[in-house]
């Protein structure tokens, strides 16, 4: 547990800044739209991640039309812990926390407390943007935190950073859906440079050790016919994700520390069909897997901070 002093001077820190327990600007979430050549995409402060990107007018990541209300977690941003956390409970420098049920269907907590937020813009530009979140004391989160995603349209694609600073656990997730330039993923073919997968149970949580691949997805596997809810993970980094027709689509290329994937695809057939389009794929990029606040997750310190970043581009 943090001691109260060391608590103290983060939130002096966090308030010198301007940070602590912020939030968006307004009630209502508002949508910046940036482009840079043949790029465009649309930035949303509700969750903090991307609402749209395209190239020449085609689609790169899936859309929405509800700014308020992004379907299935539509592009945005996971911390300070990505994917789910049993019974919402962990134990930290050993005290026990106790974590909303966000997902009470299966007893977890998921997706962090930043998805469902409204987040400050710091700034704006024909070409950019940097939304910014601060956590403080709240309910089953001690842990003053400032999180900072800045989006950067140039020539050769989207240039996402993600930055953290704080103290305590943290983990950090981005749950992108991925599109071909607007052609129907069941016609494209997903690599990911993966080389393992960690088996996960009834409630999506891990259930052993990490195992070899069902699926080559480093050479390629077709999407269709394929129910996917799986997480995988890549011994070596930087890791490449590509979603393409005929080798024309997507591509994500992730910082080194970035090693965890959560790939899933939204189906009416398991009664989660992506508006307007049924099939849909995510390729969620993570710094830690399921339930890492029970298993084993990252720290940083008041002195130091997380970074992440990841490109999407056409291919």
């Amino acid at each position: 547990m943090i001691a109260p002093a060391v608590t103290l001077e983060i939130e002096q820190s966090l308030s010198e800044r301007g940070i602590l327990m912020s939030g968006g600007s307004s009630d209502r979430c508002e949508v910046l739209t940036i482009s840079q050549g043949r790029y465009k995409a649309e930035i949303n402060t509700f969750g903090g991640g991307i609402k749209s990107l395209s190239f020449d007018n085609k689609p790169l990541t899936e859309t929405y039309s509800d700014s308020d209300n992004p379907p299935l977690s539509s592009g945005v941003v996971l911390a300070p812990w990505p994917n789910r956390t049993a019974d919402g409970a962990f134990v930290y420098a050993g005290q026990r926390y106790q974590l909303e049920l966000t997902e009470p269907a299966r007893n977890n907590a998921i997706h962090g407390l930043v998805h469902n937020r409204l987040w400050t813009i710091a700034k704006h530009s024909q070409d950019g943007a940097v939304l910014k979140i601060s956590l403080g004391t709240g309910q089953g989160w001690p842990w003053p935190v400032e999180i900072e995603a800045e989006y950067l349209l140039k020539d050769d694609g989207l240039h996402a950073h993600f930055r953290a600073f704080g103290t305590g656990p943290f983990g950090w997730g981005w749950h992108t859906y991925l599109s071909p330039l607007g052609e129907e993923v069941d016609r494209a073919v997903l690599t990911l440079g993966v080389d393992q997968e960690l088996p996960l149970g009834e409630r999506n949580l891990p259930v052993g050790e990490r195992t070899s691949l069902s699926l080559p997805l480093g050479t390629g596997v077709p999407i269709a016919g394929h129910l996917l809810d799986n997480c995988y993970y890549a011994s070596n980094g930087p890791v490449r994700a590509t979603v393409a027709v005929d080798g024309r689509g997507v591509a994500m290329e992730c910082s080194d520390n970035v090693r965890w994937f959560q790939v899933f695809t939204p189906d009416s057939a398991w009664g989660m069909p992506y508006p307007g389009r049924d099939r849909a794929i995510a390729i969620e990029p993570m710094t830690v897997p399921p339930n890492a606040l029970n298993t084993g997750i990252n720290s940083i310190d008041v002195h130091e901070h997380f970074e992440c970043s990841v490109r999407i581009s056409a291919l």
